[in-house]
């Protein structure tokens, strides 16, 4: 490990337990700027005059993705803590990924992965600092300092809410990971990188499970007809709950969706086993009755390949009033099921899913 990070890890002092407990940081307050695609490359423009305040709150970041690997904090294993890091006194660096809105510094982390590799990558305000009223947008470049439709990136929670996501390597080599702000100027903050493994010991941070007996062989929790309540956390492809369907291949499945003022899914994964498989999901009544346009719930269904390619979405019954998907010809394959929310929702909506596979 790069011995600049071994010891501004041996410094870390004030992590509060909330943020190292099991499942991901949670900060309640915020508003949420839905993440939209932005252009296929996030190349930087010129930078704006930095800031003059150095800052208190950590190690300062690289100012600039790219250039010469000896100025970063290089991470090619996982934190043992988050790590408190500052934006103060960088530039702000226009990206194609929510640059329209986020006029703070951005501040490097050199991350070196192996393709193939997991990880899951974490941002908060650094709550022991004072005056550190920011609101974090995290995102990650490839060793060419693009971010192809910003399909890495987490802009999920307003204020000092939650930012995270999961990462599956593409390719190995050194990728950038960039903490960019919805305010302008630059603040302090803690950082967490964490390389999953799936080895059959204990769950690690970005991980839903590893070895328990309601754990399956990629680490996602398993839901069936006993155990039909969503499992959290849940909110990405790697943590998604995996659906074990009955001999009749129709399950019910429960859950939340919402709270924190933040707009991230619910994710659910499944196989189809043949080919010409036709899919049927239908949103119910929390009481397991049929749904009418009075017990709608503000989310879409999106159905998606192992690529993270759309194979299809919700239309409304223009009987009901409600969201269904039907799908047919669907390949043998792993797909994943998302119930996603545009707008963030600050309490928890309750919902539940009829979900069929007809072969």
């Amino acid at each position: 490990m790069d011995r600049r990070i071994s010891a501004l890890l041996a410094n870390v002092t004030v992590v509060s337990a909330a943020l190292l407990g099991g499942g991901c940081f949670v900060v309640d307050t915020g508003h949420l700027d839905d993440l939209r695609n932005g252009g296929a490359d996030a190349g930087m423009s010129d930078a704006q005059m930095p800031d003059e305040d150095s800052g208190t709150g950590g190690e300062q970041l690289n100012d600039a993705c790219g250039g010469d690997i000896a100025e970063y904090i290089v991470l090619s294993a996982s934190t043992t803590t988050p790590m408190p890091v500052s934006t103060r006194g960088l530039s702000n660096r226009i990206s194609s990924c929510g640059s329209r809105d986020a006029p703070g510094n951005d501040g490097f982390i050199a991350i070196q992965v192996q393709a193939g590799e997991k990880w899951h990558f974490h941002v908060i305000p650094d709550p022991s600092v004072e005056d550190n009223d920011r609101d974090p947008f995290l995102y990650l470049l490839d060793s060419r300092c693009r971010n192809t439709a910003c399909e890495h990136s987490s802009d999920a929670c307003v204020g000092s809410g939650d930012e995270h996501f999961a990462f599956v390597a593409p390719t190995g080599g050194t990728w950038y990971l960039g903490i960019d702000d919805r305010m302008a100027g630059g603040g302090d903050y803690l950082v967490g990188a964490y390389r999953l493994f799936c080895d059959g010991g204990e769950a690690q941070h970005g991980e839903a499970c590893d070895g328990s007996a309601t754990c399956n062989i990629d680490c996602r929790e398993i839901l069936d007809e006993s155990r039909s309540s969503e499992q959290l956390p849940n909110d990405n492809e790697i943590e998604a709950n995996f659906l074990e369907f009955p001999a009749t291949q129709t399950l019910t499945i429960s859950g939340d969706i919402g709270g924190g003022n933040c707009t991230y899914p619910d994710v659910y994964n499944f196989s189809v086993a043949n080919d010409s498989t036709r899919l049927v999901v239908d949103i119910l009544k929390t009481d397991g009755s049929t749904c009418d346009s009075g017990s709608l719930t503000p989310f879409d269904i999106v159905l998606r390949n192992s690529a993270g390619e759309v194979r299809a979405s919700a239309q409304t019954n223009a009987t009901t009033g409600c969201s269904e998907l039907r799908v047919d010809g669907l390949d043998a394959a792993n797909y994943f099921l998302y119930l996603e929310h545009d707008e963030p929702l600050e309490r928890l909506i309750p919902y539940r899913l009829r979900i069929t596979q007809m072969l």
